[in-house]
């Protein structure tokens, strides 16, 4: 490894067996995660990659000198730049002033310690670092295979290969697009549901539409599921959101009773859209029950329209990597309490298959540098409701080339880092590379939630399997933290009490954020960790969450849990004693 490299970033470098040891993760495990953490997490790659710097003479420097600007504190944001941009100089520009000048803006939040556990913020494989350098350099555009070449090939073998691995068996039918988003994705699936539902609506638009439609999405999905429907001049008002359960999963007897009272109103749905990992709790919707639900609707109603069914998979689209994972033999090692909750997800994930559609963004959970992002099609005849015809191109004729995705895509202009990227991070790593790197955060989550369940004091509002880990704090005199969450979720006559605790974690929440050590990790706060389960299902309980899917986080669980009690203490000192009394009352 480069020296300088060693010295500056020997905090995120140095892979620490004895810390996993003692977090009591099995040592075949560890030799398994060590070899990802050299190799493909730590940088040799670049030290060994043959030629490397005969084709790029500074890139090496560059690279380094962008991570020692990331891990510097975070600069404020100079507004500024509204007035003067940057300076350009009018003379022929000279490489190393150019890095001088543009390397302070690397100081950002820096995913590649482990630290920073709030929402999604994931650390990237250096091979598909390089592909995407190497998409930049080459820069094709996946606009038509007449600029794009073999790139385009290359995306057709990546979605396949996505494909595969979500469970499609039908390959040839399969087709899909690499995106620049997952909020693209999900805006797919909402076009061709509303295309299939409507195909002249190309010519007329939604002026043409006399008949009353509503999509159905669900409570816990992205904000994606209705600032698309806006995008799409649909409105956010023409969607059914269904509640969701004590699981924060789509409430199946709802979207069951919501469906059959469009069919019996003669409401089409043009597109259900339901998610696989959602952002804060990481749940499941349950794939094969809301297909169930529309196939038998589709049965007892033969002249309902059958509406598209697309999964917004965005995060939880790793977990196919699972699917054919031997539970029994455990090869990886993984702890008991993972194992046992993967049987779950397993029965979940293994029918991604019935899904028309699904969004997928590998830069948030399959390690590779945004945006890496694709939308997979189960019939490739869907996308000929957005297919124009070759007389509509002006520049050029689609039907002369083999790949064009400029027929029926929504841009024409198409980069093919995403796709070089992906196709490296899955060669690199293959499924038990998957495996063993998501497996990493996987367990971590499990071990913060266990630790938080033996304070008892501390609840985990989404105790299933996932890379996200919602705990509401307590204050430290409660011992039944376990029963006051399902009081929070389930008691109306406690609402008020709910409401009065939500005031402490907040208040706790902040007193922590100003008070914390700089080499504790982040985590976020967020308003809906679950939502009561009576009356109209709105009210909204918040949480703290730690999003830890990064595979150097788990040196950090223990301090963290340590520095907050010792926070949670200090504010608690500080709290007048009537308002503490006041808390007491309602426990």
């Amino acid at each position: 490894m480069d020296q300088t490299m060693n010295s500056n970033d020997a905090a995120y470098q140095e892979f620490d067996v004895e810390v996993l040891k003692n977090l009591n993760l099995d040592p075949e495990y560890i030799k398994k995660l060590e070899i990802i953490e050299i190799g493909a997490l730590n940088g040799e790659m670049i030290d060994k990659t043959e030629h490397f710097d005969a084709f790029f003479p500074s890139i090496k420097e560059f690279l380094y000198k962008a991570i020692e600007y990331s891990k510097k504190p975070n600069k404020t944001l100079d507004m500024d730049f509204l007035n003067y941009g940057i300076q350009v100089q009018e003379e022929l520009g000279i490489e190393k002033e150019a890095m001088a000048a543009i390397l302070p803006f690397y100081n950002s939040l820096d995913s590649r310690t482990g630290r920073d556990w709030r929402n999604v913020f994931p650390i990237t494989l250096l091979p598909a670092v390089l592909g995407a350098m190497g998409a930049c350099l080459i820069n094709p555009n996946l606009v038509t295979s007449k600029y794009g070449k073999r790139a385009n090939e290359l995306e057709v073998r990546v979605v396949k290969s996505l494909a595969k691995i979500l469970g499609y068996t039908d390959l040839e039918k399969v087709s899909g697009l690499a995106i620049e988003g997952g909020t693209k994705g999900n805006m797919y699936g909402y076009l061709l549901g509303l295309n299939k539902a409507f195909p002249d609506i190309r010519e007329n638009g939604l002026m043409g539409v006399k008949q009353e439609f509503k999509f159905i999405n669900s409570q816990s999905g992205h904000f994606s599921n209705f600032t698309t429907l806006a995008a799409i001049g649909v409105g956010r008002k023409n969607a059914f959101r269904i509640p969701c359960d004590e699981h924060n999963v789509i409430n199946i007897k709802i979207f069951k009773e919501t469906l059959e009272d469009c069919v019996k109103k003669n409401i089409i749905v043009p597109t259900v859209l339901i998610t696989i990992g959602t952002t804060d709790a990481c749940s499941l919707d349950n794939i094969k029950e809301v297909h169930g639900v529309i196939e038998e609707f589709a049965e007892k109603y033969p002249d309902m329209h059958r509406p598209h069914l697309h999964v917004d998979a965005a995060i939880g689209w790793a977990f196919s990597f699972y699917n054919n994972y031997d539970l029994e033999k455990n090869k990886l090692h993984f702890r008991e309490s993972m194992i046992e909750k993967l049987a779950h997800v397993q029965s979940v994930c293994q029918s991604f298959h019935l899904a028309d559609s699904i969004t997928l963004d590998v830069h948030k959970t399959g390690f590779a540098p945004y945006s890496s992002s694709f939308v997979i099609i189960k019939n490739k005849d869907d996308f000929k409701t957005l297919t124009w015809d070759s007389g509509d191109f002006k520049y050029f004729n689609p039907a002369e080339f083999m790949i064009s995705p400029v027929s029926y895509s929504l841009e024409c202009t198409r980069s093919s880092s995403g796709v070089f990227a992906t196709s490296m991070a899955l060669k690199s790593l293959g499924i038990e590379g998957y495996q063993t790197l998501l497996g990493a955060g996987l367990q971590y989550t499990e071990i913060l939630k266990e630790k938080f369940a033996e304070l008892k004091n501390v609840a985990v509002v989404n105790p299933n399997l996932g890379f996200t880990c919602l705990f509401r704090p307590y204050p430290s005199f409660v011992n039944n933290a376990e029963t006051l969450i399902e009081k929070e979720k389930f008691s109306e006559d406690f609402q008020l009490g709910s409401k009065e605790i939500t005031e402490y974690v907040k208040g706790l929440f902040k007193y922590w954020k100003n008070h914390k050590s700089p080499n504790i990790p982040n985590v976020d706060y967020i308003a809906s960790a679950a939502w009561g389960q009576y009356g109209d299902g709105d009210y909204e309980i918040p949480s703290w969450k730690a999003y830890i899917l990064n595979p150097r986080a788990g040196k950090y669980i223990d301090a963290f849990i340590k520095e907050f009690l010792d926070i949670r203490n200090e504010y608690e000192h500080h709290l007048p004693k009537e308002y503490l009394e006041k808390l007491k009352s309602i426990f």
